[in-house]
């Protein structure tokens, strides 16, 4: 069971997935089982298509126990069913049923929520088709309640349908231990390159923080700004400390560009080569290529955003704050330039989504992002700065040299910085300046203090 809301607390939500064994006995045994679901789900999805007043009945008898009501009626209150199971379904578990219920109720409440939208699409959008209901489900069975029991850790007792019988069977399983603070929820069976896995849904109890807004009130804490680099870096960090009004840099961190780039680049090179070779693109095309790259860019993403974490981590800070980067377009240019930029902009969404999950469920870390405007072109103070690959001598006033991508920034009043530096600096007073206008960034003691 899951656990229950809390005073004082928000509930955090990961998922635990662990390798099934003996691999032969447990793939074949849940296909069946799988395929048996799926089936359920799309009887019960017809039935909620043709009776969706179910959906908004409030109250014990209202949505999955509507539905049950209307295929297993109510004996007790000699009120019969309606719409009876056929006779493939009888002698299914009870919560096995209750669970398929669950999972046709979410696809159906997904297709309305998508219908709705084209409904009151803009004109420009009147062209588009209307969203069709799902012709095939691919649900991986849950096992809610009375259908798994005696999990030891290593082992686990759950039923599964063998030969059109359902049967108990004892199943072991390894991977990551959990933690102590932890609390498993019901499991379900994942299906996937010839193995099954038993995926655990984890919580855990959080205190509240209140909010970025409430956390900016206090007096001391520490923040770290990133600024995700395009080109060189994958991250610059920089670690900034608010004392009463007065923000300090205590900290900076260089995060390296993966291995994985290197060889992304070589990858895509030679799928484009094939696409000119052959003209022919179909279904399986390059996959090995395609499968090996999506691997490397998910471990790259885990890789950068648990360095990030750790940062966060070991310098005690509340707030973790990133450029919204949602917006990046590739530029023009062959096709294997063009795909890499679009890996390189998805990748850096890839970080975030891992760094704000995990930063929040493991140490209560909350995350923001910022417009990332001029982050690059002005100084912690708002003036515009100078940048180039090396740094100048002297910058006069008025004049205004910025080379994109370069590596320095200087401005008129003898601020001189890293350029990735200076904008992850940006970052950090963009996501406190939303809350407090008061607050006013000094140099480290390490850095001239001539401005």
């Amino acid at each position: 069971m899951g656990l229950k809301k809390k005073k004082g607390f928000s509930i955090a939500t990961q998922s635990a997935e662990h390798r099934l064994y003996p691999q032969a006995k447990c793939f074949n045994g849940f296909e069946e089982t799988k395929s048996y679901y799926n089936q359920f789900v799309e009887f019960y999805f017809m039935l909620i298509n043709t009776d969706p007043s179910g959906l908004s009945v409030t109250g014990n008898d209202g949505g999955w126990r509507y539905y049950e009501i209307l295929t297993q009626g109510k004996p007790k209150s000699g009120v019969e069913a309606q719409y009876p199971l056929p006779q493939e379904f009888e002698g299914c578990p009870r919560d096995f049923r209750r669970a398929a219920i669950r999972a046709a109720i979410g696809a159906y409440q997904s297709w309305e929520t998508r219908y709705n939208k084209w409904k009151k699409r803009p004109n420009a959008q009147k062209h588009h088709r209307p969203p069709v209901q799902p012709r095939k489900f691919n649900f991986s069975p849950v096992y809610c309640d009375k259908m798994s029991w005696d999990d030891s850790g290593l082992d686990i007792m759950l039923k599964v349908l063998v030969k059109g019988e359902w049967k108990s069977l004892k199943f072991h399983y390894k991977g990551q231990p959990i933690g102590e603070d932890w609390v498993k929820s019901s499991p379900s069976i994942v299906l996937k390159h010839g193995h099954a896995y038993i995926t655990f849904c984890i919580q855990r109890y959080v205190p509240a923080t209140g909010g970025i807004a409430k956390i900016t009130k206090q007096d001391t804490y520490r923040i770290l700004a990133t600024d995700l680099d395009l080109d060189d870096r994958a991250a610059i960090v920089s670690i900034l400390e608010i004392d009463g009004c007065t923000v300090r840099e205590i900290a900076r961190h260089f995060v390296k560009q993966p291995q994985g780039v290197a060889s992304r680049n070589r990858d895509l090179g030679r799928i484009a080569l094939k696409m000119n070779a052959t003209g022919i693109i179909h279904e399986s095309f390059c996959h090995k290529q395609w499968g090996k790259i999506r691997n490397r860019e998910k471990s790259m993403g885990y890789d950068v955003s648990s360095q990030i974490l750790n940062l966060a981590v070991g310098y005690g800070c509340k707030i973790i704050a990133f450029e919204h980067l949602a917006n990046l377009k590739p530029c023009r240019g062959k096709y294997s330039r063009r795909s890499n930029q679009k890996r390189a902009y998805w990748l850096k969404s890839k970080i975030y989504n891992n760094v704000k999950h995990a930063a929040y469920a493991r140490h209560g870390i909350l995350t923001t992002r910022v417009n990332p405007r001029n982050t690059s072109k002005l100084d912690p103070w708002g003036n515009p700065v100078n940048r180039q690959n090396h740094i100048p001598e002297q910058v006069l006033a008025g004049e205004e040299i910025y080379e994109t991508g370069a590596t320095w920034v200087k401005t008129a009043s003898g601020y001189t910085a890293h350029s990735g530096i200076n904008a992850s600096r940006n970052v950090g007073l963009k996501a406190l300046l939303r809350h407090r206008t008061d607050l006013e960034f000094h140099q480290g003691l390490w850095e001239s203090q001539a401005r």
